[in-house]
């Protein structure tokens, strides 16, 4: 027995919906000659009647009732398949997953990537936040596709690749007498109580090393492993902190005065992506997304850029 193929069944379908050879001719844009001869070769392939003929129209046997409800079906898989892959194609569909540090990964990466969706509804996406670390591990066990991270990797299977560098502010209390200034030096934060990120963090060594230089000589009030959990206490008047501008950017509280430093400090922010195969293309597009964001915002350029 010949197999029926994809184009028979669809002719067989339009017959069945449409009521005639001629309404299944008009839905397929093709002649009438061509619709009979499909579904004869559908027939002649189930090996039985599908439907009677007589007085120039086709009357659907118990048989063909029968199978169209499953040609249907499958006709429906058929049609969605087609859609995936024009979807994919034109990249309106897909699966991201994205590792990155806190202090991108907790408040500002959502925030980006809800505009990202927005303008591709069926996409979905998977925001991991982890220790810079970490993220080096997703990357070599494929759980994300790409990776953000504030130390480069050297690991096997990752291409490493500066994404953006950012500058260190000086967060200040509302009140304090610095705040609201242009920018400051650090030797201004002499004898300043200070929250200071955890010795883990990898901005703790730049921090100190620059303060150290200014001649600053500061408290430690207290000791946070987070950009935001400093903040908090920031706003709260325990001290100053010195963070990177991805805090000011996500920060919607109030009550602190975000300064830049003479010289600001920076921090590179690198991507990790897959050695072994690209990113796909969705994945590529909301990689340059997040980078578009980034720089199209006046607080990440600050004064004079």
């Amino acid at each position: 027995m010949v197999r029926s193929n994809i184009r028979q069944i669809e002719a067989f379908n339009a017959v069945m919906k449409g009521g005639s050879v001629t309404k299944a001719a008009e839905m397929l844009f093709v002649s009438q000659p061509a619709i009979s001869k499909l579904v004869q070769q559908f027939e002649s392939s189930c090996g039985f009647p599908l439907f009677h003929r007589g007085q120039g129209r086709l009357l659907p046997t118990p048989e063909a009732r029968r199978l169209f409800a499953e040609t249907e079906k499958f006709m429906t898989g058929v049609e969605r398949i087609g859609n995936t892959a024009r979807a994919i194609r034109e990249n309106e569909r897909g699966e991201v997953t994205v590792a990155a540090f806190p202090a991108l990964g907790m408040r500002l990466l959502p925030r980006m990537t809800a505009s990202f969706l927005s303008r591709h509804p069926e996409v979905g996406i998977t925001i991991l936040t982890q220790n810079s670390p970490d993220i080096s591990q997703s990357m070599a066990a494929r759980a994300a596709d790409f990776g953000i991270s504030l130390v480069p990797s050297q690991a096997h299977g990752i291409q490493c690749r500066p994404f953006a560098d950012m500058r260190m502010l000086c967060a200040l209390p509302a009140s304090h007498r610095l705040a609201g200034q242009a920018s400051l030096d650090l030797a201004e934060l002499n004898g300043e109580s200070m929250i200071s990120l955890g010795r883990d963090d990898f901005s703790h060594r730049d921090i100190v090393e620059a303060l150290s230089r200014a001649g600053a000589r500061v408290e430690t009030r207290a000791e946070v492993q987070m950009a935001d959990s400093a903040c908090v206490l920031v706003s709260e008047g325990f001290g100053f902190a010195i963070v990177p501008v991805l805090a000011q950017m996500s920060w919607t509280e109030g009550g602190i005065s975000f300064v830049p430093i003479r010289p600001a400090p920076r921090k590179t922010m690198w991507l990790y992506t897959s050695a072994w195969e690209p990113p796909s293309a969705m994945a590529e597009l909301l990689i340059a997304h997040l980078r578009d964001t980034l720089f199209s915002n006046e607080i990440w350029a600050g004064p004079g850029g």
